[in-house]
């Protein structure tokens, strides 16, 4: 259900979810760098115990599998923050008809 205008009462009203879109993606980007980078070191020890050839390739599934749940992990949380910059902090509604912002 779209919130009418409280200028001309239009419901012709579209939601931006500004807050959302960048909150999701600059949690992705973080999330998945501290993932990384936090997961390479016990990808690593993981890997040494393997053996020398397994020092490389745990170093490298480490990351990547802690970019994964790293970008998984921040894109939830920025969303959530993003979600309520929207309704706190943005005017997020644009009326079609007037043009204004609420």
């Amino acid at each position: 259900m779209t919130q009418p205008c409280p200028h001309c009462g239009s419901r012709h009203v579209v939601y931006g979810n500004h807050g959302r879109r960048v909150g999701g993606a600059v949690g992705t980007v973080a999330g998945a760098f501290s993932g990384a980078t936090a997961s390479s070191s016990s990808g690593a020890r993981m890997g040494m115990k393997a053996g020398a050839a397994g020092g490389p390739v745990g170093v490298g599934a480490g990351a990547v599998l802690g970019a994964i749940a790293g970008a998984l992990a921040g894109c939830v949380a920025g969303l959530q923050l993003g979600k309520v910059v929207d309704q706190q902090v943005i005017c997020s509604h644009l009326c079609l008809d007037c043009q204004s912002r609420f």
